[in-house]
């Protein structure tokens, strides 16, 4: 199998600009949620959301390329053969909640995805090759298949690049499903009771080993194994005795050769709502029997960001990986007993070269990525 790197990363959250201040602000175990002013919340569950705050003046239709800009300030390290795999799971989608409102209908007033065409055009990349809308594990789907990219010799370098902001439809939609907290987010709590939107954008550069020889470049660490799994359950509920999340992690085990005493410790997708954790607790204890690793979410802090919260979530849990700590899971109180050895309201230590990252998302979808220390 080739081995595939992670040379460059970047992204921007609720706690500002950069991986560092998001690392810092999780080990301090700071909430990044604030009242929503960019919509009326009147009639929703809360008013609450992990919103960035340069964007919240910002016109209709305005905020999404905004956020990718912010991005694509950074001095992203690629070259000009470098494939793009884009993910997102609702792109712009103010310029169709103002499409649907408008009096008179302008054709032509909108795309259905333009997200590959600002970056295309903002950073000079002429190999395009998809955007992944697979709901909540969009960004970690978008990252194995670029892996897959890779590993079958298709291209040398991919950038993985996700993003989703906050909008009156999302956050109507989660509203109206009823799985919404009206305060905070409490990931693998007995008293959890539902998310907490956010809005986040980033991206991973990949590369293969040859091609971080030859054009010299630092390694911040190695995707060792992927894998993905449908449920076929429901269209917004995951399978109870989480089958699909544990074909998920056995497939991403058996490609990473390793097994299940090898991993140090789990970033899971953790939204702190009834079904995900419970479904989550279930798959780790049948996966990893009574010996889960340590396990964290990063939501409690920064908020569910939809399609590209697998990608924030790989670029925390390198950084784990780099300083064999990770962070606590920021709003959990009472864990959930079938977990409770596993998680903490504290920063732990680990031990070990590899991290599982965990996502599922609506429709049954599941991921599991492992990451490898350089």
């Amino acid at each position: 199998m080739t081995t595939i790197h992670i040379t460059d990363c970047g992204c921007v959250t609720c706690f500002g600009d950069g991986p560092e201040i998001l690392w810092q602000s999780l080990l301090a175990n700071t909430c990044g949620f604030k009242p929503v002013s960019r919509f009326n919340t009147d009639n929703y569950v809360n008013c609450i959301a992990g919103c960035i705050a340069e964007l919240d003046d910002l016109p209709y239709g305005q905020r999404f390329p905004a956020i990718l800009e912010k991005v694509c300030q950074r001095d992203i390290q690629f070259t000009a053969d470098a494939v793009l795999v884009t993910a997102t799971t609702k792109d712009n989608i103010e310029l169709h909640e103002r499409y649907i409102r408008a009096a008179e209908k302008e054709e032509g007033t909108f795309k259905a995805c333009s997200m590959m065409d600002f970056l295309a055009k903002r950073l000079g990349i002429r190999n395009l090759a998809f955007n992944i809308n697979a709901a909540c594990a969009s960004a970690s789907t978008a990252i194995l298949w670029a892996a897959e990219m890779i590993n079958n010799e298709e291209t040398d370098m991919v950038m993985v690049f996700g993003a989703d902001i906050v909008s009156e439809f999302v956050f109507s939609g989660f509203s109206a499903l009823r799985v919404m907290s009206p305060d905070v987010v409490r990931p693998f709590d007995v008293n959890r009771n539902g998310l907490i939107l956010g809005e986040t954008a980033g991206y991973v550069i990949l590369m293969s080993e040859k091609k971080v020889l030859r054009e010299k470049k630092t390694s911040l660490g190695k995707i060792k194994g992927w894998g993905i799994s449908s449920d076929a359950h429901h269209i917004t509920a995951p399978a109870r005795d989480g089958s699909g999340l544990q074909r998920a992690i056995h497939n991403a085990l058996k490609k990473a050769s390793i097994g299940i005493d090898d991993i140090a410790a789990i970033n899971g997708h953790g939204t702190g709502t009834a079904h995900n954790d419970a479904m989550e607790i279930t798959a780790f204890n049948k996966v990893f029997g009574d010996a889960i690793p340590p396990v964290y979410s990063i939501k409690g802090a920064i908020g569910h960001s939809l399609g590209p919260c697998g990608l924030i979530e790989t670029l925390v849990a390198l950084r784990s990986l780099q300083e064999q700590i990770i962070p606590p899971v920021t709003g959990l109180q009472d864990p959930e007993p079938d977990i409770k050895a596993s998680v903490t309201m504290e920063k732990t230590s680990i031990n070990g070269n590899y991290v599982l990252t965990t996502n599922s998302g609506f429709g049954g979808i599941n991921t599991a990525l492992i990451l490898e220390k350089v």
